[in-house]
């Protein structure tokens, strides 16, 4: 189906007894085939690098259609949502400069949320300004939509409360992204913010003024949610 490439590691640097681990890799190629929607990878190890609780199979087929939303599906599997649905989508950046691929939904329970983020597929587990723009354009959007509801305490609400909790993917595509370190784990490219924010804050507002009924439940989860923090804080203090 294309070109084969085979490698090993190089016993000079490595050693003699190295060889490949299947675990981090099968995560690598299953992250890929949620990345790249669509695209079908694959899966065939080694039955005798199997181990007992190993937690990926022989054989399998990575496969996708949805994307990103379907990692998130397939994580939160019946946990329910405080929205109808997931808030996801796909997104042009202006000037032709890339695009950007999300998913997020705020489950209806206490249990942790998480946040991962992508840039040209490379993981970002520090994030950075594709996930600033991101909070930006959500923060920002349930502000403007609590003020239209007349409702005065959306304005306390930040990035914070937004994303504690939540489950959210954010893959973005760009020319010459710029990272801090050697590792890449975090993205620094300054013009990302302010391009990632337009590009979702639209969608997210449509998206807002398309199910009232579940807006307006986010928006009480999430001020009930600032309330809290800023009992707590003044406690404290």
């Amino acid at each position: 189906r294309g070109t084969t490439v085979i490698f090993h590691p190089d016993a000079q640097i490595f050693g003699e007894r190295a060889h490949l681990r299947p675990g981090p890799l099968y995560r690598m190629a299953r992250s890929k085939a949620y990345l790249f929607r669509g695209v079908q990878i694959r899966w065939k190890c080694d039955p005798a690098l199997l181990k007992e609780g190993d937690e990926f199979p022989a054989e399998d087929t990575l496969h996708f259609p949805g994307g990103l939303t379907d990692f998130i599906r397939a994580v939160l599997k019946d946990r329910p949502l405080v929205t109808r649905d997931v808030f996801n989508g796909t997104a042009p950046l202006a000037d032709d400069m890339g695009q950007v691929e999300w998913a997020v939904a705020w489950p209806d329970d206490d249990e942790e949320g998480f946040t991962n983020t992508y840039c040209n597929t490379v993981p970002t587990p520090e994030g950075g300004t594709h996930e600033a723009g991101f909070r930006n354009a959500l923060t920002k959007g349930l502000r403007s939509f609590g003020e239209m509801l007349g409702n005065k305490k959306a304005g306390q609400i930040t990035s914070e409360d937004v994303m504690n909790g939540a489950a959210v993917m954010v893959s973005l595509f760009i020319r010459d992204p710029q990272f801090q370190g050697q590792t890449k784990d975090k993205l620094v490219s300054s013009e990302v913010t302010r391009l990632v924010e337009n590009a979702v804050k639209d969608h997210f507002d449509h998206w807002l003024s398309g199910d009232k009924a579940s807006a307006t439940a986010l928006l009480t989860r999430l001020i009930e949610r600032a309330d809290i923090a800023a009992a707590a804080s003044h406690k404290v203090g």
